[in-house]
């Protein structure tokens, strides 16, 4: 009998030998595993972080773009109205002193000149010579340095200063006046002076 308890007990010892690697390979397996699901959760945690991030930097890009437009568009806005200001300011100070100009003997010199320059270009006899009302106190100058006759007639159009003529058989008119000529230095200030917006 003693051999049966020793190989019951062997057998015993075996069945437990073979229970302790089955026990420390599932272990292992379930270590392995365990580890393996690990990695895959980091993996897919490490994805949806970047996902996100990537998300997050084109948000971020997208505002960044959409704060610079809208700050471009009022700088450039500012800078049209701060250039509309400065030429305002530029022609009405010219104004105002072509208005002052109108007052002096040299303006009359120029009226007596620009009626000798319409006469030079308008040599029809139907031709009539426009000045605004102040003026008309000068018709005689004008008249005699047009140097034929013509017709002097006041005019709303002329603001300023200045005279007009016209013969209509001729279908012509020649602008002297210094309406036209602030007008004409306005589109040269505006291609002239470096006031440019750019895009």
């Amino acid at each position: 009998m003693p051999d049966t308890v020793s190989k019951t007990d062997n057998f015993l010892k075996a069945i437990e030998k073979y229970a302790e690697q089955q026990r420390t390979q599932i272990e292992s397996e379930a270590e392995d595993f365990k580890q393996k699901e690990l990695d895959k959760a980091e993996e897919e945690g490490l994805r949806e972080a970047y996902g996100l991030i990537q998300k997050k930097m084109t948000d971020i890009k997208i505002n960044i773009a959409g704060d610079l437009s809208r700050a471009e568009n009022a700088s450039r806005k500012k800078t049209f109205t701060r250039r509309k200001e400065i030429e305002d300011s530029v022609f009405e100070e010219a104004e105002r002193k072509l208005r002052k100009y109108t007052e002096t003997e040299k303006y009359l010199e120029r009226l007596s000149k620009s009626a000798k320059e319409i006469a030079s270009v308008l040599t029809a006899k139907d031709t009539v010579l426009y000045v605004r009302a102040q003026d008309m106190k000068y018709a005689g100058k004008i008249k005699a340095a047009f140097g034929r006759d013509c017709q002097i007639e006041a005019s709303d159009e002329i603001s300023i200063g200045g005279v007009i003529g016209v013969s209509k058989s001729m279908g012509l008119l020649a602008d002297e006046t210094l309406d036209s000529g602030l007008l004409q230095q306005h589109d040269w200030f505006c291609e002239n002076s470096g006031l440019k917006v750019t895009e």
